[in-house]
């Protein structure tokens, strides 16, 4: 099976010897849906405990924005095919 990685980010520090306009992070996302220009995308990150020299420092998720009263939010979740173990 191949590993899913939409909706995940992550970031890494800056190399020491990266100049000084150097950016302090630096990373890439991979988008779970279509994204329009000017959309607000929420975005929650983690340090990255992993002891590896070439990790990412943070980790994350992009997700839609919390919406209550949007369908995307009101949609049922989907029901399991064939038969189901209990009733």
């Amino acid at each position: 099976m191949e590993y899913d990685n939409s909706g995940q980010i992550a970031l890494w520090g800056k190399k020491p010897d990266a100049g000084p306009n150097a950016p302090s992070l630096k990373g890439h996302f991979f988008a779970h849906r279509d994204i329009r220009a000017g959309e607000q995308i929420e975005v929650a990150l983690w340090k990255n405990e992993s002891e590896n020299p070439n990790a990412p420092l943070t980790k994350g998720k992009i997700s839609d924005k919390y919406n209550p009263g949007s369908p995307i939010h009101d949609e049922p979740a989907a029901q399991p095919e064939g038969d189901i173990p209990f009733s």
